[in-house]
């Protein structure tokens, strides 16, 4: 890891999460701003229900392959390169403390539905809806997938 990037390690998964709802929100206001191509929404639109598919299925590590790129890719939109290099690290899925599937659908579902209707509040231009949305739906992410392990082990030589 270097030296820049240390301090996720030592983070607590409440500031990455704030982190998170900061550059998130920044993005769906830049995104509102400029509006979203067909081929863009279409897009969205597309890996929203890959969320959605997982969840289904009850695939955990599917299902927060799928967010991540769906996250990603909204924040990829706004042409900000730093803000994407900053998002993969807080948004790589962490398969060691993804929650067991059993007691992961309900939550994978709701997330899914969240994805859709927010993907839908942009089409709309109903931005205020969407920041609501976009709050409640971070507010509410477990621990593991806000501070993925691999960024916390030590590098060899260290």
């Amino acid at each position: 890891m270097t030296a820049r990037f240390s301090w996720f390690a030592a983070a607590q998964p409440e500031d990455l999460t704030g982190l998170r709802l900061l550059m998130e929100l920044s993005a769906l206001r830049k995104l509102a701003d400029r509006g979203l191509s067909d081929q863009e929404l279409a897009l969205i639109k597309n890996l929203a229900d890959a969320t959605m598919r997982s969840a289904k299925r009850g695939d955990v590590l599917g299902f927060l392959q799928a967010d991540m790129t769906l996250h990603l890719c909204l924040l990829e939109l706004t042409g900000d390169p730093a803000l994407s290099e900053i998002a993969r690290l807080l948004l790589a899925p962490d398969p060691v403390h993804a929650p067991p599937a059993v007691e992961s659908v309900d939550l994978m579902a709701r997330e899914a539905r969240e994805h859709r209707e927010l993907v839908d509040l942009l089409a709309d231009d109903r931005l205020s809806a969407a920041d609501d949305l976009l709050r409640l739906h971070l507010s509410r992410l477990p621990a593991g997938r806000v501070a993925p392990a691999r960024l916390a082990r030590p590098e060899a030589g260290a």
